[in-house]
């Protein structure tokens, strides 16, 4: 395997020299390691700079603007397939892996493409203290059991997040780049859906990375604040478009309802309210059109 792993960064410096020094002091390491600079504006080129000269297979790519976590990963893939990776294993620049994150991920994905084709696999995601990242738990299948034993520790699931997650060349080439127009939350959602439409996918128990958040907690539209509605409204929008054009007209009504609600239930301002549902009305009119990776040349979107 030509395993190349892919971190987008942006003005977190301290965690992602943190991020970058777990993933070379693994059990296994990867071919090379690409670094999307988000078009940081403090010293985290400075720091990559030096990275670089301490990690010879660290390669950095610096954007022209800030293109969200959506648009870095779609330059970082991108990076990543034209520098021949057979295999991609991607994540936050504020997870840090545990020593056996990626031999858990290879061995499983031998041991399981020996039995059939697989999508994607990705690892258990803690919080600081130790328990499941409320952020990051994957959605199960309805036939999770089917792979799961004492022995293999494996969970079927449809989706999940950028956090760890591993897949092939030809899944890549099968669905295409993640939509770099999301900028920020759901673009993991959508993009592994796509995979879970093709193939079985799962989530590998035995692989540990921990995500250093501020609080663990998921993205709950009870706690929207002045200071989140930026995120809370493109991940509305992003949803929206998902839940109507990918899943149907009664799923995007139940996506309205549940959000509704939890906005009532946390006496949500009323200005943020309606902030949030013309996110949601702008999603539905959006129209997305999904990149192959052979399709876009990477200085388009670099230094």
């Amino acid at each position: 395997m030509r395993i190349i792993a892919v971190i987008v960064t942006y003005n977190r410096p301290e965690k992602l020299e943190k991020s970058i020094r777990a993933i070379y002091d693994g059990q296994v390491t990867p071919y090379e390691l690409v670094v999307v600079n988000n078009f940081s504006t403090d010293e985290t080129g400075s720091l990559l700079n030096r990275l670089q000269r301490e990690f010879e297979t660290l390669k950095v790519f610096e954007t022209r603007k800030n293109l969200g976590g959506a648009g870095g990963f779609f330059v970082g893939l991108k990076a990543a397939y034209d520098r021949g990776a057979t295999h991609f294993w991607i994540m936050d620049d504020d997870a840090y892996c545990q020593r056996t994150a990626l031999s858990q991920l290879v061995s499983t994905c031998e041991e399981l493409t020996k039995i059939e084709d697989i999508g994607f696999l990705c690892s258990r995601v803690n919080w600081t203290d130790g328990q499941i990242c409320e952020m990051n738990q994957p959605e199960a299948a309805w036939d999770w059991m089917r792979r799961f034993d004492e022995s293999r520790l494996l969970v079927k699931v449809m989706s999940c997040s950028f956090v760890a997650c591993f897949f092939s060349r030809e899944v890549l080439n099968q669905v295409g780049l993640p939509i770099k127009e999301f900028f920020i939350w759901f673009d993991d959602q959508e993009f592994t859906h796509r995979i879970s439409k093709l193939y079985p996918c799962y989530a590998v128990m035995n692989s540990i990375v921990t995500h250093d958040i501020p609080r663990n907690q998921g993205t709950y539209y009870a706690e929207i604040t002045n200071e989140t509605i930026w995120k809370f409204r493109h991940g509305a929008a992003n949803e929206s478009w998902f839940r109507m054009w990918r899943k149907s007209p009664f799923h995007w009504l139940l996506f309205v309802a549940q959000k509704n609600w939890d906005m009532h239930r946390g006496r949500v301002s009323v200005n943020n309210r309606v902030r949030v549902n013309l996110a949601i009305l702008s999603g539905m009119f959006r129209r997305y059109r999904v990149t192959g990776v052979e399709d876009c040349k990477l200085d388009d979107y670099i230094r």
